[in-house]
């Protein structure tokens, strides 16, 4: 009896390790069938990543595809439609690309930073990837916008105005998305919403400094820039800001408002607003109409703020170069430099350019030195005012679709002048406490890196990548 007891005792300890046993393998064999490194979860990654490489295929193919059907552009092609690009406009990659059997097939896919965009002339614009098509034409001026809702608003027209609304105090009336949406179709397409560039046509043998024979600083540096080079032999032109950089979205630490300066509040040509001095600056500037432009700027300023516009797998931007500066005059003159050497056209003190009643602000100025007598920008009446004018105040300061070249303020460009020891860049165009007969929009004149007056602001440009 006793041993009968220690049989069935050892029979239920060897059923308990069995199952023990048999519960860890189960165990294991789920673990490798479900686990995370498991043969159904890898079976299912497998499945997955062979969609996701099937669907990868797929619009590489489509990509391919799509880039061969995209119409020839000819004179009848309806401008703002995508057109089929030069082959230089594209770049290739090697791309590795799963098939159904399981092999990898390194295939070379085009790729490309641009659109081609039809004018409606028969010519074409590189539009980069996250801008859009406005309006101009190539002998015009084109405009881009970065933003969505201004493409094709004027789509094939010559002129493009600023597209902006104005509230009674001279103002730009701005919008939320839902009261955007709300106005009619009309309506939307007199407004602008994004900042714009105009595009200058230029071939690399035409991309060169220029000495207009009059009114101009003779210690210039003559050598000409080759940064940009590549994308001017690439696409044969370049995009530049159509407007001086505007200041409703910057902020400083000092206080001072931009857009709205605070009224008794004289910002003296002793004031310089220079980041990492006395305030830092927040925000990005903009290239609309109906800003405040970055009036006080000295060169640190205008490159740094210029350079942190846009920096895209696609685009990125700068400060104009003083070979920009000369091709853009170059095109605006259309072969009469006498349109830019004695620019009548811009908003100096001898002009008298057309003002809108109640569109548009200024700050009156001195005449002598072109300082700011009061800081607080207040309504067009109609009459011109000599002063620091909102950007695109009036359509005599037009040409070619671009603004404020000459007069207003004086830009800083990437051009360096050799006059003395001390780093020195060149200003150009006009101001307005100038004299056009003396400061035309070709005119070169020179300051050190730190210097900040009223009449001193500056322009981005747009590099495609």
């Amino acid at each position: 009896m006793e041993n009968f007891k220690k049989r069935k005792a050892v029979t239920l300890v060897a059923l308990v390790i069995t199952i023990i046993i048999l519960l860890i393998l189960a165990g294991i064999i789920l673990n490798l069938t479900i686990g995370q490194d498991g043969i159904l979860t890898k079976a299912q990654k497998a499945g997955e990543n062979y969609t996701l490489a099937e669907k990868e295929e797929s619009n590489q193919l489509e990509k391919l595809l799509s880039y061969e059907s995209l119409p020839e552009n000819t004179k009848t092609t309806i401008a703002g439609t995508p057109v089929k690009m030069p082959e230089n406009w594209y770049s290739t990659r090697p791309a590795e690309i799963s098939t159904k059997d399981g092999s990898v097939v390194t295939e070379e896919v085009k790729i490309a930073s641009v659109v081609a965009i039809a004018t409606g002339n028969g010519e074409s614009v590189p539009v980069p990837k996250g801008f859009y098509y406005v309006g101009g034409t190539i002998s015009s001026g084109v405009v881009i916008s970065d933003n969505p809702a201004d493409q094709n608003k004027y789509a094939g027209k010559e002129d493009v105005p600023p597209g902006v609304q104005y509230n009674e105090d001279g103002t730009v009336k701005t919008y939320t998305d839902e009261e955007y949406e709300k106005l009619s179709e009309t309506e939307k397409k007199n407004i602008l919403l994004g900042n714009q560039f105009v595009w200058i046509p230029c071939k690399a043998n035409e991309y060169k400094k220029v000495d207009w024979g009059v009114y101009l600083n003779t210690n210039w540096e003559r050598q000409t820039n080759t940064a940009e080079l590549p994308q001017i032999e690439k696409y044969e032109g370049f995009y530049i800001g159509r407007y001086e950089a505007g200041t409703s979205n910057i902020t400083l630490s000092t206080g001072i408002n931009f857009a709205e300066p605070t009224i008794g509040v004289v910002i003296d040509d002793n004031y310089s607003i220079r980041d990492g001095l006395n305030h830092t600056v927040n925000g990005k500037v903009t290239l609309k109409a109906g800003e405040i432009p970055y009036y006080h700027a000295d060169y640190e300023t205008a490159l740094n703020l210029s350079n942190n516009m846009y920096c895209t797998d696609y685009v990125r931007s700068g400060l104009a170069t003083g070979t920009m500066w000369d091709v853009m005059l170059k095109f605006i003159a259309n072969g009469d430099d006498s349109v830019v050497t004695a620019s009548k056209w811009g908003n100096y003190s001898d002009t008298n350019i057309t003002y809108k009643n109640g569109q548009g602000r200024y700050a009156a100025v001195t005449q002598a030195y072109g300082a700011m007598t009061a800081s607080a920008f207040v309504k067009c009446d109609g009459t011109y005012h000599n002063g620091v004018n909102t950007t695109g105040i009036s359509e005599d300061v037009k040409k070619k679709n671009l603004y404020d070249v000459a007069g207003n303020l004086f830009e800083w460009t990437q051009e360096t002048s050799y006059i003395n020891t001390t780093e020195t860049y060149m200003i150009r165009g006009g101001a307005n406490h100038a004299s056009y007969t003396v400061w035309p929009a070709c005119f070169r004149g020179y300051q050190v890196a730190t210097a900040t007056y009223t009449e001193y602001g500056f322009r981005p440009v747009l590099y495609i990548k």
